[in-house]
Formats: C-alpha cells, sequence, structure tokens
C-alpha cells in the first residue's frame, strides 16, 4: 500500500513545503519514515506495545484519537491509517470531528479503512475490527464532519477476486481456518508481482476511482 499511499500525498499535498503531521493511530510506526519526507510528523496511538516499536522510527505520544492533546489547527496533514475499524475506536464521528480541529484550514486528510463487513474473516477477529467500511459509509461520516472530500477509492481492486476467494473459504470451513490469520506472506517473486499490481492501481487513482476492493482510500480536505 505504500506506493499509493505516495501516489495520493503527491498528488493532493503542496509541493516544496515543509508540513506539519499527525499520524493517528501510528501503530508500530510503519508509515513514520515515509511521512517524514513530507515534513515534520508526530505519531499518537493508545497501545504501549506498538508505541516501543514505533518510537524507534520517529516521534511519538501515547494518546486516543478521540481526544487528540494538540491545539486547533496544529497541523497541515493527518493521516489514519487502518484505525477507524478498530474496536478501541467507540465513536468514528467523534474522532474525526478531531482531525477536523486540529487541522489548519485547508489542511489534508488522508483514510485508509477496510472495505465491506460482509468481507469479515479471521484477519479481521485478530486485529480487533468492529467494522468495515462502505463507500457511502464512509463518504457520510466524512462529509457530516464538514470535511470536502477530494477523492474517494477502493484499492486491491486486481487482487479482490483473490481476497473474496479466501474469505469464502473460511466461511465456508471455519473449523479449518479458525485461529488463523487471513493473511500469508508470499514468496519474493509473488511478493515483486503484487507489489507491481499495487503500483498500476497508484497510477490509474490519478485519473480514476476504482469501483470496488479489500481497502478504501479517502482523500478530504478542512474547509
Amino acid at each position: 500500500m505504500v506506493e499509493i499511499n505516495r501516489s495520493l500525498l503527491n498528488t493532493y499535498l503542496p509541493r516544496n513545503k515543509s508540513l506539519k503531521i499527525l499520524d493517528a493511530g501510528c501503530g508500530p510506526g510503519a508509515m513514520l519514515p515515509t511521512l517524514s519526507k513530507y515534513g515534520d510528523v508526530i505519531g499518537v496511538d493508545m497501545s504501549e506495545d506498538a508505541l516501543k516499536y514505533a518510537k524507534k522510527r520517529g516521534k511519538v505520544l501515547k494518546g486516543n484519537i478521540m481526544d487528540l492533546k494538540f491545539k486547533n489547527g496544529t497541523f497541515d496533514l493527518v493521516v489514519c491509517m487502518d484505525v477507524l475499524y478498530h474496536t478501541w475506536v467507540s465513536d468514528e464521528s467523534k474522532a474525526l470531528n478531531e482531525f477536523r480541529r486540529v487541522l489548519k484550514k485547508g489542511g489534508i486528510l488522508l483514510i485508509r479503512e477496510p472495505a465491506y463487513n460482509w468481507m469479515r474473516g479471521q484477519e479481521d477477529v485478530g486485529s480487533l475490527t468492529q467494522r468495515r467500511f462502505s463507500r457511502g459509509k464512509l463518504q457520510q461520516l466524512v462529509e457530516k464532519s464538514s470535511f470536502k472530500i477530494l477523492k474517494m477509492t477502493y484499492a486491491n481492486f486486481f487482487l479482490f477476486p483473490i481476497v473474496l476467494l479466501l474469505r469464502v473459504q473460511s466461511s465456508i470451513a471455519p473449523e479449518k481456518t479458525r485461529g488463523s490469520s487471513d493473511f500469508v506472506l508470499p514468496a519474493k517473486p509473488i511478493n515483486n508481482i503484487l507489489l507491481g499490481i499495487l503500483k498500476i492501481e497508484a497510477y490509474l487513482m490519478n485519473y480514476v476511482s476504482l469501483p470496488f476492493g479489500s481497502s478504501l482510500f479517502c482523500v478530504a480536505e478542512k474547509k
């Protein structure tokens, strides 16, 4: 997903400007090195265990995205990657309102969330998934918090049939998959192919919004 993140950031962020950036729900900090190329980044997460890893990758604080300890209009960019779906987020609207509050006028919000509640699988059990999102649901939440949506698109479009087959398999034979993850690290040649597919998707997103996929991206602007 890194290629897609970069493509969207390069398209919608101002060029040649060092930004103040919040990684809201940074987890172990996987996005911090990428975001640091765009400016000064700070990550926030509730998990002490995740922050132990994240602090090795950048500046982080323990905090709740529904009650951010930052002044109004602090950031140019807020990034929220696979966080709103989580059991720990009891109110997605409250989190979105906080993102809007800490963003500067004209600031950008980038969200990525898992798509479709009917696609729940064993991976959702392990990752404490409370909810998955449709395009309509996420659009409604973002617009309700007074953001202007600049881009809304699904991702993993080309790989979606494979993901769907895995979900069907786990629902037909749950006793064989119970306690396991849907995600298995592929061999290097296959991984390179998958990365190539995601690069193609990242390119296409500059021109079209993909109609379905296993993930959902939203780029929005604070009015």
